[in-house]
């Protein structure tokens, strides 16, 4: 079972539930999210802007992005910028 190495919890996405990057024992990163659209996307919008959220990730992190779960999204092989890269674009 891969083991969480290290949480990262971020501020300024989401009011109502920040996300959290967990840097997994095998080298992977998982972001996830409380609610995925976050909570200020209106109800009748359905995944409003964040349709494509994966891609929006991936060219933030400049690495491949899977959206693995509703609330989480996966990245199995970032560069050594990569959790600086997401929390800026996150926090940003």
């Amino acid at each position: 079972m891969n083991e969480i190495k290290q949480t990262i919890e971020l501020k300024g996405f989401d009011p109502k539930g920040e996300p959290v990057i967990r840097v997994m024992a095998d080298g992977s990163i998982w972001i996830v999210f409380n609610f995925m659209p976050p909570s200020f996307v209106p109800g009748d919008q359905g995944m409003g802007p964040f349709a494509d959220f994966d891609k929006q990730l991936e060219r933030a992190a400049g690495v491949p992005v899977v959206w693995e779960d509703r609330e989480v999204f996966v990245i199995q092989q970032p560069k050594p910028d990569t959790v600086e890269r997401l929390r800026r674009f996150l926090e940003g």
